[in-house]
């Protein structure tokens, strides 16, 4: 990749961008005391992602203790790639430098890996935790929050996904770094310099989990988007569609990379199952004809719970919200039954990281419930959520962060670098952090190397948004961006905004307004020199500028510029060269990238 300025991969993803306790056998009943405020509980989860962040554009995010990692990212060495297609090379690398550009996306974990898989599962959750309960993150306060760091996922999700010149997927970079590699440091991100590994998929080699994943995630996004952006609406939905017949046409469980700690299995009908239901949500695909019974999907289904592998219940909750057939009632309250039920008195809380299950059961409970807060699967859940915020015989949430007492030793190397084990206490509060908490034979240990109770996820935080969604808008909940903990913890940086929503943006600073581009105003082209000058309009209250082109199916990021620049010059340009190229302005805090195409202007090399 060559550099045309200054060339800077923090402007987005994209542009379209103490001691330890040991307790055993403790009683797993509890009495009620008090209502949650499951709103600022749910604005408060999505502070995870910020921690989790990977690349370029930490720096301006909302947290004050993260800053840019994995740098490196934007320029992997495709000597360095598992399973590339050598023969896609020009498509990949059209610079011929022998790298690629996957900077940003999210770690998986307490960890550093980027799964497109988990990065799938949790944003496509935590899309269906607004479909399914529509407005309980305006009531929280945080709907900005939530449309930037899905919008984040998905630039990010496009940028590792290569359309040949038909519009079909001829590659995806479904996972980067080693885990080997990365397991092995116990440092910071932001600490980490090094050239990761990447993991591809192909027509031959491919992972049709992920895709469904994936696609599921891009759709999720454009219906999030679809009042907001719709530009950016119908790009994440074409690009959510070609995965979606990627992993349908070219069906696979490669797992180079992605195993062990994600094998998938062989069956990946419930991904793509749950991909199409949100195609036709989105208005892009016919309504899936497949309908569940006691289990049975076409003939499949183990009746596990909802997890990273198993999205049964994710499809059978989706399309009992858009049709209202009794059918996906029936389903969802059989997986329930099934799965041990939800009553109030006592927790459903097996297998490792037992929180997420909990959370992702009451995802089906609430679902069934279908806005009704009698239904005993209402008053159940809110059982079950209570236990984990902190009515449980420890009284620790564990939902971190909120409430008097939670975790401190964490398994997270980011917020509590060092040798976990060695029982380290965290150096910053990882706040919204669901960790999977006491196990189904209520035993449960803070111990920062016992990563079963005292690790986070992409898919926990996930399944807890959707718990809470569904809590907020059957009891009636509000908050304003959880700003009580938020303007009081040296964690997070005073007066940030996360831009601008239809809906408004819980009480932060003004958003950008829509006239807020910075518009072209001149393209010179020195014909000898082969440079091209563009200058534009600047933009009221802009912190900085950005470069970037359209390259391969999707805007790259060329250049950022300080608040006082308002023109560029390029360096010698290649003869014969068409440029698609676009100016954006940060303001207050966010990028503005609407109408990013119509605002765009060509220009030819002769």
């Amino acid at each position: 990749m060559k550099n045309y300025g200054k060339k800077v991969a923090a402007f987005a993803t994209s542009l379209l961008t103490a001691g330890t306790m040991m307790t055993s056998a403790l009683p797993l009943t509890a009495s009620a005391d008090g209502d949650n405020n499951y709103a600022e509980a749910l604005a408060l989860s999505l502070y995870f992602y910020d921690a989790n962040e990977c690349g370029s554009a930490v720096n301006d995010g909302p947290l004050s203790w993260r800053g840019n990692c994995h740098t490196e990212d934007g320029k992997l060495k495709l000597s360095n790639a598992t399973n590339f297609d050598n023969s896609l090379t020009s498509l990949v690398d059209p610079d011929g430098d022998g790298c690629v550009d996957m900077s940003g996306g999210y770690h998986d974990a307490g960890d550093h890996i980027k799964f497109n898989l988990t990065m799938g599962f949790g944003f496509s959750s935590l899309a269906m935790s607004e479909y399914l309960n529509p407005g309980a993150y305006e009531k929280a306060g945080c709907k900005d929050h939530l449309l930037s760091i899905c919008k984040k996922n998905a630039d990010y999700m496009m940028k590792s996904t290569f359309l040949d010149n038909s519009g079909e997927v001829a590659t995806i970079c479904y996972v980067v770094a080693d885990g080997g590699v990365d397991h092995s440091m116990m440092t910071p991100p932001e600490e980490q310099h090094y050239d990761r590994a990447s993991y591809w998929l192909t027509r031959n080699s491919n992972n049709s989990a992920c895709c469904g994943e994936m696609a599921a995630a891009l759709a999720g996004c454009a219906y999030l988007y679809k009042d907001v952006d719709a530009n950016y609406s119908k790009e994440c939905l074409k690009y959510a569609k070609a995965i979606y017949n990627f992993g349908m046409n070219h069906r696979g469980n490669y797992t180079s990379g992605q195993a062990p700690y994600y094998s998938t299995a062989d069956d990946s009908q419930d991904e793509l199952l749950l991909a199409s239901a949100w195609l036709y949500i989105c208005g892009e695909g016919s309504q899936p004809s497949t309908k569940p019974s006691n289990g049975n999907y076409n003939g499949k289904y183990d009746c596990y719970r909802y997890t990273w592998d198993k999205v049964y219940q994710g499809y059978a909750a989706l399309m009992y919200k858009a049709t209202n057939d009794s059918a996906f009632k029936q389903e969802l309250e059989y997986e329930i039954s099934n799965a041990g039920g939800l009553t109030a008195g006592k927790y459903n809380g097996d297998g490792w990281g037992a929180a997420r299950y909990n959370c992702g059961l009451q995802m089906t409970g609430y679902a069934a419930a279908n806005g009704d807060k009698n239904s005993p699967y209402a008053s159940a859940g809110k059982w079950q959520m209570d236990y984990i915020l902190g009515n449980n015989p420890l009284g620790y949430s564990f939902l971190i962060g909120y409430g008097n007492k939670y975790p401190s030793h964490i398994h997270h190397r980011g917020a509590n670098p060092g040798n976990l084990a060695t029982n380290p206490a965290a150096k910053y509060t990882l706040y919204g952090c669901l960790v999977g908490g006491i196990d189904a034979s209520g035993n449960y240990e803070d111990h920062s190397d016992k990563y079963q109770y005292t690790e986070g996820a992409l898919d926990y935080n996930g399944c807890v948004a959707l718990a809470l969604a569904g809590l907020t808008n059957l009891y009636g909940c509000s908050s304003d961006g959880a700003s009580r903990i938020v303007n009081n913890a040296s964690e997070f940086k005073k007066n940030y905004s996360f831009g601008s929503s239809s809906s408004g943006h819980g009480g932060h600073d003004d958003p950008p307004s829509p006239s807020s581009y910075p518009d072209i105003t001149d393209v010179t082209y020195n014909e000898s020199s082969r440079q091209f000058r563009i200058t534009w309009k600047a933009v009221q209250g802009a912190s900085k500028y950005g470069l970037a082109a359209y390259q391969n199916g999707k805007w790259r990021v060329k250049a950022q510029f300080d608040s006082n620049v308002t023109s560029f010059t390029s360096p010698k340009m290649k003869s014969g060269s068409k440029y698609k190229i676009v100016v954006c302005a940060k303001v207050n805090g966010s990028w503005d990238t609407s109408s990013i195409s119509k605002r765009s202007v060509v220009v030819t090399i002769r």
